[in-house]
């Protein structure tokens, strides 16, 4: 599995942790949950570009983009 980490706006992130509470529910499984819904039809085809944005501490960010 790999792993990520987003910025959250304060409010969404204090409803997102009262519905995982409500829920018995991580909220890492909600995220994911609502990840999967959005990319519900969406399919990598050959050809396509793979971006992937890479940081080292105290550097900009570049993007890097190749085919899959």
């Amino acid at each position: 599995m790999a792993k990520t980490t987003i910025e959250l706006p304060e409010s969404l992130h204090r409803k997102l942790r009262v519905k995982a509470a409500l829920e018995d529910r991580s909220m890492n499984d909600i995220v994911i949950s609502a990840i999967k819904s959005y990319m519900h039809n969406f399919r990598l085809e050959p050809g396509m570009l793979e971006v992937e944005t890479v940081s080292r501490s105290g550097s900009p960010e570049t993007t890097v983009t190749r085919e899959v």
